[in-house]
């Protein structure tokens, strides 16, 4: 168990196959990806926001600010990416885990709070 959880915790060694190289890539790709939505999430809802006639609500301060916290978390995913690169080691499981689930949690939780202060309901979708 004690062995376990030193492997969760602990980085390894550089690895400069050719596979672990386009992992790290892929990984990059998907933080810039969360980043981008965050912050066309966060125009787009600002300027709706702004058009309707009706004041803005709790929701709208929260979807932003989930948003902004999803951008910041993807960037800060971004970071720890091009830092593993620059010291050639591969990251922990447990960082790993923390670098890919906060950042869309974060973006999951801006889009339902915009969905819920634009009130959609699910009979628009259909």
């Amino acid at each position: 168990m004690k062995n376990r959880l030193r492997t969760l915790f602990s980085d390894a060694p550089s690895d400069e196959s050719p596979s672990h190289l386009l992992s790290q890539e892929l990984e990059f790709e998907l933080s810039k990806s969360i980043l981008t939505f965050a912050f066309i999430g966060g125009a787009v809802t600002l300027k709706t926001a702004l058009g309707i006639d009706r004041p803005i609500e709790e929701g709208f301060i929260q979807a932003l600010a989930m948003a902004a916290l999803s951008a910041v978390l993807a960037l800060g995913s971004q970071q720890g990416i091009i830092k593993d690169l620059r010291l050639k080691r591969v990251a922990s499981p447990i960082r790993r885990q923390f670098r890919s689930a906060p950042p869309s949690l974060a973006s999951g939780f801006a889009l339902g709070f915009a969905l819920k202060y634009f009130e959609f309901a699910p009979e628009y979708f259909g």
